[in-house]
């Protein structure tokens, strides 16, 4: 489910500008794989050069996979929809499970015409295979009330050489951004289940099951690292090649007896420094966190993450939000986190994956004024009164197996930039791989609804920044760092009224498909 905290913001001026066409020489960065028995396979490879402003899927063996490009935030997923098909560019979401696009007669379209231009704007009197299934039906209620409201439809959804027909979405008329979502979770999460559980239709998911490219409802994700280029999603199979030792199966926890997300309990969290001494650690934990890439960072409770915010010495901006220097990327500290009690997975992730780079309308950085660098922005928050979520911060580190079918989750540490690769199908109540199943913990989630839509708007704000001081508490081992330092913020080195932290970066189209990562 899309979200996103202040300080993550994009300028949609500046997205229009790093969108590109494709060219006779993408082509050649691109493998379509031989076709094996009940194997549908998509390549790609990017050379996307880091921090520019750059106008910038793989096995069928009843496995669907797509490759996806990391850019830092949102993962962005090249489809096309109706005939002849019209491409589109949609956030791939495992916290949601509606697809939804913008119609070209849409506010938002109206309102920015050149983004929905180039990440896809729907027009149904262009489409033969456009199927009108509910006007003014659809609408998605986030929990700040923003919404998104429209039409349903069926149409003919391609992914590549993957064609699904009758595909039921939304159609937006009105929205916030340019750019939809394809979610890819319970059927029972469907904004029409708010209406009538009677009333939901079978998903992305479920169609590619129904329409036999996949044996069961279920899909592995590797986000791969923080500053790498690749990734994939797998619908249908495992790649044993993505992760160390063994997946470790963990039950979803129901909310109120449905399964509606993938929750999950979280039973210890810990920060190990530089040495590998514990610099703090709470075990004997039940919290119900759900596993979202539509989610940038991860949400914890104030009880958890306030010492470890004091530990790092995050400071909250009023202009930049939560922010660190950017040199605490380089620390080899880590924090782990474990999830089922006894026997069950622990995943490290190094304190780098949450810090990412704050950039200003000219690209440039802000720098703390006692000279201690650059200002970075800190990816590890409170949930405050919201649900306890672990977006890409968390699952870049964590190979993660999502088996709707079995209600189950599969987790491993993830093998960075791997270039490896075994692909094994998923056909059974068991996944490939899994060696126990951790249930020694449980943890009940309470929380009901979506969670709010990643803002697309920009903010605006004065050139001087203010900031408390921050000291930390924890070795991170990185200079300037050093417990009881303290910190403030300066004023961006150019005159600007508007912040973006970072920037768009847009794979190009492969046989009609990619993924996109957004950097935000």
């Amino acid at each position: 489910m899309p979200f996103s905290s202040p300080k993550v913001l994009l300028g949609l001026s500046a997205l229009t500008l790093l969108l590109f066409h494709v060219s006779d020489a993408t082509a050649s960065l691109f493998t379509l794989h031989k076709r094996l028995p009940k194997v549908v396979a998509f390549d790609f490879r990017k050379e996307v050069p880091r921090n520019t402003l750059t106008n910038h899927l793989r096995k069928r063996q009843k496995t669907v996979t797509a490759s996806i490009d990391n850019a830092e935030i949102a993962y962005l997923i090249n489809m096309t929809i109706g005939t002849p098909g019209q491409p589109f560019s949609v956030q791939l979401d495992t916290g949601s499970s509606d697809i939804w696009i913008p119609a070209v007669d849409s506010d938002v379209c109206q309102q920015d015409q050149q983004s929905c231009r180039n990440l896809g704007q729907y027009d149904s009197s262009a489409s033969s295979s456009y199927v009108d299934a509910g006007k003014n039906q659809f609408q998605i209620q986030y929990q700040d009330n923003s919404a998104v409201q429209g039409d349903y439809i069926n149409e003919t959804l391609a992914i590549g050489n993957t064609v699904i027909k009758d595909m039921t979405m939304g159609l937006a008329i009105q929205a916030t951004r340019p750019f939809g979502i394809m979610g890819i979770g319970y059927d029972a999460d469907e904004s029409i289940a708010a209406v009538s559980l009677t009333s939901v239709y079978p998903n992305i998911v479920a169609q590619l099951e129904a329409q036999g490219f996949i044996s069961t409802l279920a899909y592995s994700l590797w986000l791969n690292d923080l500053n790498s280029l690749t990734g994939s999603i797998l619908f249908g199979g495992v790649d044993t090649a993505k992760y160390h030792g063994n997946l470790v199966v963990l039950p979803v926890q129901a909310t109120n007896g449905t399964y509606k997300d993938f929750t999950v309990a979280l039973s210890s969290v810990s920060v190990l420094d530089c040495s590998g001494a514990v610099q703090f650690a709470q075990t004997n934990l039940a919290l119900p966190v759900i596993l979202d890439s539509g989610t940038t960072d991860a949400y914890l409770p104030d009880s958890v993450i306030n010492p470890i915010l004091g530990g790092v010495g995050v400071i909250n901006d009023n202009e930049y939000g939560a922010i660190v220097p950017c040199d605490v990327a380089n620390s080899p500290a880590t924090l782990s986190f474990g999830f089922g009690g006894n026997g069950g997975q622990t995943i490290s992730v190094g304190l780098s994956e949450f810090v990412t780079p704050i950039y200003n309308e000219q690209g440039l950085q802000p720098t703390f004024r006692d000279g201690a660098g650059t200002v970075c922005s800190w990816g590890l928050m409170s949930s405050g009164t919201g649900p306890i979520l672990f977006g890409d911060a968390f699952l870049r580190s964590a190979y993660v197996v999502y088996d709707l079918t079995n209600n189950q989750i599969g987790m491993a540490q993830t093998v960075f930039n791997t270039t490896d690769t075994n692909v094994v199908e998923i056909s059974g109540s068991s996944i490939p791989g899994a060696s126990i199943t951790a249930s020694a913990v449980m943890a009940s989630q309470t929380f009901s609804g979506i969670p709010q839509e990643t803002n697309a708007k920009t903010k605006s704000g004065t050139t001087q920044a203010t900031a408390a001081h921050g000291s930390p508490t924890f070795n991170l081992c990185v200079p300037g760092s050093k417990k009881g330092a303290a910190f403030a913020v300066g004023p961006p080195r150019i005159e600007v009224t508007t912040v973006i932290t970072g920037l768009v970066l847009i794979l190009s189209f492969a046989f009609g498909s990619s993924v996109v990562l957004l950097r935000w």
